[in-house]
């Protein structure tokens, strides 16, 4: 008994000291600092050891990986899968873009800076595009479906709608529709909505 509370405290504390350097790292990404931080600031912001940082995540990269891993694996891409399972295809659609609007708000950043980073490393690409055939082979089941429901207009094909619904719930529509024409995330979810819209019959 004595040895089993010793590896779950272990365990506790282990997961507490992951939890302070993402959650560090968090901070420093909303601030614009984590690109130019040192791990030993990174290990100070989160109030532990260097070596702690290197030994659980080995570089920025990993505990960058580590936020994004976290981030999908979130409520918010739990509530798109359950959009998607929705009967009804056209709300399937609706749920899965407010959901897809809840997490570009909320975790955005971290994709933003991955994709940044991704650039120049091949694991970090290797994540991302993962993420996107994973959407990809979702709104390729939800274009079907619309399909099979006689939902998609006239001349639409699923090809065409998988290519618009990818391109429209994208990070990169989200942040260009926020950014450059300051619409605050409910006009933003609006103006997905209507895009998507446009690929069905009325």
């Amino acid at each position: 008994m004595a040895t089993r509370s010793y590896t779950r405290g272990r365990q506790q504390t282990s997961g507490k000291t992951v939890d302070r350097v993402l959650e560090a790292a968090e901070r420093m990404i909303r601030a614009g600092a984590f690109h130019t931080a040192t791990m030993d600031e990174l290990a100070s912001a989160a109030g532990v050891s260097r070596a702690t940082v290197f030994n659980r995540f080995g570089s920025k990269l990993g505990v960058l990986e580590a936020l994004f891993t976290r981030a999908i694996e979130g409520p918010e891409m739990e509530a798109i899968q359950k959009a998607l399972e929705l009967e009804d295809p056209v709300a399937a659609l609706a749920g899965a873009i407010d959901a897809a609007c809840a997490i570009w708000d909320r975790e955005g950043y971290i994709h933003e800076h991955l994709q940044a980073i991704a650039v120049l490393e091949p694991e970090a690409r290797a994540l991302i595009d993962e993420q996107r055939d994973e959407q990809r082979a979702d709104l390729r089941g939800l274009a079907r479906r619309l399909a099979r429901a006689h939902r998609l207009r006239q001349g639409v094909s699923e090809a065409r709608a998988v290519a618009v619904l990818h391109a429209v719930t994208s990070l990169e529509t989200f942040l260009w529709l926020r950014r450059v024409y300051g619409l605050s995330v409910r006009q933003t979810r609006d103006a997905i909505v209507d895009l998507a819209g446009s690929l069905l019959r009325e």
